[in-house]
């Protein structure tokens, strides 16, 4: 467990990390797409999912009437948990060179290091490239925990196992930054992400817990960033 809250504090030592000087013209676009983002799940849920809810509440027995707040609860948290994960897939993988330019600064601010150079047209079509073999590692699993979801015996405990698998998730995605900077592949990324199970577990899942926090969450992406490149500059020590 150790390693665990090792991982966990690499995205508070981020937070910690996002008024360092020479950074914050590169903090403002990843913190735009994360506005975005839960600017679009809020409007989701408040024009969607409610009336959804209700409108199956209604047609519960009088008798199941006490438990109406309970599935709503249930069905918010569900549906955060559930597009909270596809909708960061999708906006990292749209904001993927402005986190590469992110982490390439954060290496050279923080560390001294400098990572391979090149043309940042050239690091966007690499980010891009590389986000679309995440998508191929993502899609299957994905589709996979979603009919998983319609396993009766497996609901109660659906939104704890969802956790877990975006946690994980999340944590491969922003770990993958630095290192496709750093032209580290991507099967020798799963591997590294692999060894050190718990601790990139740990990552994912504070980055998971502040994205379900109010205004505090539009910092979320670019603390990520700052701290899985911390991570792997203090892995890869020269």
């Amino acid at each position: 467990m150790i390693n665990f809250f090792k991982g966990m504090n690499y995205f508070f030592q981020g937070l910690k990390k996002l008024s360092t000087p020479g950074l914050k013209r590169f903090i403002i676009i990843p913190i735009v797409f994360n506005f975005l983002l839960f600017t679009s799940l809020f409007y989701l849920s408040y024009h969607y999912l409610l009336p959804y809810a209700h409108y199956y509440i209604d047609k519960l027995p009088s008798w199941l009437s006490f438990l109406s707040s309970l599935i709503i609860v249930f069905l918010v948290i569900t549906f955060l948990l559930l597009f909270l994960a596809m909708f960061t897939v999708m906006f990292n993988i749209i904001a993927a060179p402005f986190n590469g330019l992110l982490a390439e600064k954060v290496q050279k601010i923080i560390y001294g290091r400098a990572v391979p150079s090149v043309a940042f047209s050239t690091m966007a079509v690499r980010s891009l490239k590389r986000q679309g073999k995440f998508l191929r590692y993502f899609i299957p699993r994905f589709l996979g925990m979603g009919v998983l979801f319609f396993v009766p015996f497996i609901q109660p405990i659906f939104p704890v196992i969802w956790f877990i698998f975006t946690a994980w998730m999340l944590s491969m995605q922003f770990q993958d930054v630095p290192m496709d900077n750093n032209l580290v592949g991507f099967e020798q990324m799963k591997q590294e992400i692999k060894i050190n199970t718990m601790r990139s577990l740990g990552f994912g899942a504070s980055i998971n817990l502040a994205s379900f926090i109010p205004f505090f969450n539009v910092l979320t992406l670019p603390a990520a960033v700052i701290g899985s490149t911390m991570l792997y500059c203090d892995t890869h020590q020269e």
